[in-house]
């Protein structure tokens, strides 16, 4: 077998597990047909990647979708279940979500192959990927505390326009009524990302996604990833300049986990797994300990408090700000 075709194996094994998280992910074909969403039981459970919950095909909830939605009703109840549900993504899987298992990344990976000139990383970009920062604080967590509404999902989040907007509004005449400069700003926007990821790599991922910058805070303790052995690692820096992210080291809070490094490693000392020795990295060890603990307890007091039958509550009703209304 020749080097190459060793090489695209991590590469096809990679989009086969994208395809397979968006087809699951939007598996209620009927809804597609009808212009109406799933509201089975299902519905009470978080995907890990970005995906509409108003979506036609959606059986699952938008993790972010339901933290903003809980954030605007924290006045009445505490966001246990989904603060829970976040943390456990993280702590397990970090931004390999965001490599595997996100549709949208999935979306500007296959526009980026379009045959066009290509944006490369240079310092630019590395100030622009902590636009998501900015992102998640004003529109993920401002806006809902104190305009009551969810601010990405309403003015932002292409992946509402594109899997839920466009979608319901083809199929559904009321909701053509209610149309108004909202949703042309989002039809906008969606187009905006959807040519700039023609030419600059996941760009919404590396600069807008306030998922991805919720997941990279847990790059130090992740548990599943993208591994270096960093007593052979002799620091060439192969596999960052390979990288189209804006990394500074693989595994990073950039790093999406693709696996591309792994083959142009000339000393083969990254892989994908876990490293869970705690002699070798006894404060992670401890800080994944205290985070797990957090975790069940979030989620004991989430599930025993409502936030199950709360979030099933939101994600079985269109979202209206998804599409573009109100």
């Amino acid at each position: 077998m020749s080097e190459e075709t060793k090489n695209r194996k991590p590469r096809r094994v990679r989009r086969y597990t994208q395809l397979m998280a968006a087809v699951l992910y939007n598996c209620h074909v009927t809804g597609f047909a009808e212009g109406k969403i799933y509201k089975g039981n299902v519905k009470s459970v978080c995907v890990p990647g970005l995906n509409c919950y108003s979506c036609p095909g959606a059986v699952g909830s938008c993790p972010l979708g339901s933290l903003q939605s809980s954030l605007v009703n924290v006045r009445f109840s505490a966001p246990y279940y989904i603060l829970g549900t976040l943390l456990l993504f993280g702590l397990f899987l970090g931004r390999f979500i965001c490599g595997f298992l996100c549709p949208v990344g999935l979306i500007q990976e296959l526009l980026h192959k379009i045959p066009s000139p290509k944006l490369k990383k240079n310092r630019v970009t590395r100030v622009l990927s902590y636009g998501k920062y900015v992102v998640l604080a004003l529109f993920v967590i401002a806006v809902p505390l104190f305009q009551y509404a969810p601010g990405f999902c309403k003015y932002i989040c292409p992946s509402g326009t594109f899997e839920a907007g466009l979608p319901l509004v083809f199929r559904n005449k009321i909701l053509q009524s209610l149309l108004g400069r909202l949703f042309t700003f989002k039809v906008l926007i969606l187009v905006l990302f959807l040519v700039l990821c023609v030419f600059c790599f996941r760009a919404f991922c590396r600069f807008v996604c306030p998922l991805g910058a919720i997941y990279s805070f847990f790059h130090p303790v992740s548990v599943f990833g993208v591994k270096v052995d960093t007593d052979r690692c002799t620091h060439c820096n192969a596999c960052v300049n390979r990288c189209p992210m804006d990394i500074r080291k693989v595994g990073d809070r950039e790093c999406v986990h693709c696996g591309d490094c792994i083959d142009i490693c000339p000393e083969k000392c990254i892989r994908y797994g876990t490293d869970l020795s705690p002699k070798k990295h006894p404060a992670v060890t401890a800080l994944r300990i205290l985070l797990l603990c957090l975790v069940i307890f979030l989620l004991a007091l989430g599930i025993s408090g409502g936030g199950v039958k709360a979030l099933w509550q939101k994600a079985v009703r269109i979202c209206y700000e998804c599409i573009g209304i109100g």
